[in-house]
């Protein structure tokens, strides 16, 4: 990993993009858990990406939805519920009985794991809008570990999210989502601080990493499980590509 550079960087010449493992690897395993994670190192990956919410007092809670019940045995709404609650559900028995009893992490415990091994890509999913503060509580927790802040980049599709991540503390690293061709987006990224791009991979338009790069903007799709789209996409030269399935990324990768 350590010759693949800075994962945000553009690296003229990089060789292989990095690896990255969508909500941990979510296809074998119960998304945004640190069995999830666990796994996806061991099936190649060097980065991992999931996502974040807020409980009602203030704790970031790992997890896609906001509501509890597709992923934990739990229901109603995270931001309804406090970390004493949250941390007593299930949250891979609906995956699977083998990961019964898997838990749901917060932030510190999901960045701790994954920053040993490789990068974290944290997405927001709602700003100070919903969630008080959440901006403020993210830069507090990361203000006293440096190797945190090397090791991740904060994502999300509202730009101002990310703006305000920069102001509290500019050594944070942001990546903007698209769910539209990424290029069009280069004034915004401008305007807002924000140092990479994470385009919907099916988005892409032949030139569209080729134009980031000359923009000086690493490029890192989302989220390719089947290997003829991967193929496609590799060949447009992105500095990362994910997957449910990093095991399929790293055959490819690997020649395997």
């Amino acid at each position: 990993m350590g010759s693949q550079g800075k994962f945000i960087e553009y690296i003229p010449g990089r060789k292989k993009p990095m690896i990255v493992a969508h909500r941990g690897a979510s296809g074998n395993a119960p998304e945004n858990t640190i069995a999830s994670f666990a796994l996806a190192f061991r099936l190649g990956a060097e980065a991992v990406e999931f996502d974040i919410h807020q409980s009602a007092d203030r704790r970031l809670i790992v997890m896609h939805d906001e509501a509890l019940d597709r992923t934990t045995n739990g229901q109603g709404l995270v931001i309804e519920k406090s970390y004493g609650e949250l941390k007593e559900l299930d949250a891979g028995s609906w995956s699977s009985p083998e990961f019964s009893g898997e838990r749901v992490p917060l932030l510190e415990e999901a960045l701790d794991f994954i920053t040993h091994r490789g990068f974290a890509l944290v997405e927001i999913k709602h700003g100070s809008d919903i969630y008080p503060d959440i901006e403020r509580n993210i830069a507090d927790l990361l203000s006293s570990r440096p190797k945190w802040k090397r090791r991740s980049v904060f994502i999300a599709f509202d730009p101002g999210i990310l703006l305000n991540l920069k102001e509290l503390d500019d050594e944070l690293n942001t990546g903007l989502l698209t769910a539209d061709p990424p290029e069009e987006y280069i004034d915004v990224a401008q305007e807002f601080r924000i140092q990479s791009f994470f385009p919907k991979w099916e988005k892409l338009k032949p030139d569209s990493v080729s134009t980031l790069h000359r923009n000086g903007y690493s490029v890192h799709p989302w989220v390719l499980d089947t290997e003829d789209d991967a193929r496609k996409v590799l060949s447009m030269k992105p500095d990362s590509v994910s997957s449910n399935h990093p095991e399929m990324l790293f055959s490819l990768l690997s020649g395997k």
